[in-house]
């Protein structure tokens, strides 16, 4: 995994929504709120493939995390 996305990866395998996205725009701002959730859902899509045995919710209910 590249070392810009390891604090980030390591965020949204544990569930921390919020802070993954506030990572992504540490690391890759200024990016608006709208490209950082994009980025977000594809991070955690890519994530999901490469690693499935990690993830305790599917995305649905990880954006409900994120929305609450």
């Amino acid at each position: 995994m590249p070392e810009e996305w390891e604090r980030i990866d390591s965020l949204i395998l544990s569930g921390q929504s919020i802070q993954a996205a506030q990572a992504i725009r540490e690391q890759f701002g200024p990016i608006s709120i709208r490209d950082t959730v994009e980025a977000l859902g594809k991070r955690f899509e890519y994530l999901r493939d490469a690693c499935p045995g990690e993830f305790t919710v599917n995305l649905d209910g990880y954006w409900d995390g994120f929305y609450s």
